[in-house]
Order: C-alpha cells, then sequence, then structure tokens
C-alpha cells in the first residue's frame, strides 16, 4: 500500500529516503526547507510535487542518471553543481554511487508572488534549466549563505530567507531566458573540461587564455560564454573555487593556514584571510572553530 505524503519534504524526511538525510532546516515567512543528504548508489526518483526543488552538490559523485522534466541524461556531478527539479514532474535519479546535496525545497506561492510582474501565473517551468546541471557564482554563493544562516539559527529573522528567496527566483528567471553558451558548441563537453581543469590547477595560476584554450574559442567569446554559463566571470568562479577548497580543507583537519592558502592559489595567508572576510564574513581561523563546534 504506497503512502501519501503532504509534500516534498515530508516524503525526504519521513519517506523511504528518511535514512539518509543527515540534516533538515528551515527560514522565511513562505519558508525554504533546507535537506542535506548523502545518498548511496540506488534508486532515488522522486514522485510528482508542487514546489520548486534546487540541489546542490556538495561532492564529485559516481554517475547518476536523471531526468528532471528536460530528458533523460547520464552525468558525473562536481562540487557546486545546482540542478533544478520541475513541479509537477516524476524525476528520476539513478545513482551509481554515494552522492552529497543540498537540497533547498523552494516554495511556490512565494515564488509566483516574486516573479507576478515578470511571468504571471508562472507554473514552475524554467524550461532548458530542467535539463542538466548547471552553474552559477551567485546562486552557489546565496545557497551557501541560506544554509550558514539556518545553521546559526536565523539571526536576522525571517528578512534574510525571504531576499534569498526572491534573488533565487529572478536570478532562476534570468538563466532560463539566457540563450545557450559556448556558441552552439557542445556546452556541456565545453563547460566540463574547463571547470575539471580549474579544479585540478587551484593552487597554481590560472589564465584567461589557458582557459579559452581548452573551451577552443577566442578569449573575447570565452568571456562572454564563459559568463552565460556559469554566471560570473573566470576571476570570480575561480576565486569562489579557491574559497570552497579551502573550506574543505579547513574543515578537514589541523593542515597550517599557511599550507592551506597556497595550496588553494591564495598568494599569502594574509590574502586568503582577506579573501574569507569580505567574502564570508569571518576569518579562516574562525571559519574552522565554527564548523567543529
Amino acid at each position: 500500500m504506497s503512502v501519501a505524503y503532504r509534500d516534498h519534504f515530508e516524503f525526504y524526511t519521513k519517506g523511504p529516503y528518511a535514512p539518509f538525510v543527515r540534516e533538515t532546516r528551515s527560514s522565511g515567512t513562505e519558508p525554504i526547507r533546507i535537506i542535506h543528504a548523502v545518498q548511496p548508489e540506488g534508486d532515488f526518483s522522486d514522485p510528482a510535487h508542487t514546489d520548486v526543488m534546487l540541489t546542490f552538490a556538495l561532492s564529485a559523485g559516481a554517475p547518476i542518471t536523471r531526468d528532471f522534466g528536460g530528458g533523460k541524461l547520464r552525468l558525473s556531478h562536481r562540487r557546486g553543481d545546482l540542478e533544478l527539479q520541475a513541479p509537477s514532474f516524476a524525476t528520476t535519479v539513478l545513482a551509481e554511487g554515494d552522492h552529497e546535496v543540498l537540497a533547498f525545497i523552494l516554495p511556490i506561492a512565494g515564488v509566483r508572488a516574486v516573479l507576478e510582474d515578470a511571468q504571471p501565473h508562472f507554473d514552475g517551468d524554467f524550461g532548458h534549466l530542467h535539463a542538466a546541471p548547471f552553474r552559477d557564482f551567485f546562486l552557489e554563493q546565496l545557497c551557501n549563505r541560506l544554509w550558514a544562516e539556518s545553521e546559526a539559527g536565523n539571526p536576522h529573522g525571517d528578512i534574510f530567507a525571504d531576499s534569498a528567496l526572491a534573488m533565487i527566483a529572478a536570478t532562476l528567471l534570468g538563466l532560463a531566458h539566457r540563450s545557450a553558451p559556448f556558441s552552439g558548441r557542445r556546452i556541456d563537453h565545453a563547460a566540463s573540461t574547463v571547470a575539471d581543469y580549474v579544479e585540478a590547477h587551484l593552487d597554481q595560476s590560472i589564465g584567461l587564455r589557458d582557459l579559452a584554450a581548452l573551451a577552443d574559442a577566442p578569449e573575447t567569446q570565452f568571456l562572454s560564454d564563459f559568463k552565460a554559463t556559469f554566471g560570473a566571470t573566470p576571476h570570480q568562479y575561480v576565486l569562489s573555487r579557491r574559497i570552497a577548497r579551502a573550506q574543505e580543507l579547513l574543515a578537514a583537519g589541523a593542515m597550517p593556514l599557511a599550507e592551506i592558502a597556497y595550496a588553494c592559489g591564495f598568494a599569502s595567508q594574509s590574502h586568503m584571510t582577506d579573501v574569507f572576510r569580505e567574502k564570508l564574513g569571518v576569518t579562516p581561523g574562525r571559519y574552522r572553530k565554527e564548523v567543529r563546534e
């Protein structure tokens, strides 16, 4: 006998996937509900639901065959990949190994309220964004800040989450209206090649000429295509990946801060400290202490 769940959050936290949920949080007037899950190999297909679900990959994973409303695709996630599940669409997710994600369940009523003027009677369909993973520097930062705010007990009340919901919805709509990047070439291959190169060379200088050569594109065209694909300039994207790598190393052990700085491509420990203060509002030492408490 099948069980009827009231919403997607209840399905995840009380249904068959409940054993794989590490933590749940909630914030906002129209609450954004967040799920941290670590799932093994298996079938993690979801029933149709009414809200918009944005997932953020926390680790590179084994291949997954998925269909979120834009056709079936087999891929391997990279840390920082974003995926968008279309409401009212039963998804397919067949994992060939472990994968770790943050899932942000965005209330459709709140999304509609934000997009009412630009997209009347919005039904949650963001077009090509459902077809494949994508990357966006601004959305990545919003996801990280929402998680950090909820971890701290939402010290700014509902105003931060409400503002974040508005920014996420507007950004997704803007991304959905963009034309295809990388000038009609195989977008997934070019983007994956560039992203993999960045991850493998974070401890080194990464030049625009090198990245453009990987995408087989003139530098001026590459800059435009890169921003359309990743939602950031190459400099912003590389910096975000350096920060993410440093966060991983800070949380993983007692590696000296100076060594972490050089391993992540920062000019010095003081440079890494300045970047953390500006982007995250904390020093690396304070960040390490907070994630371990």
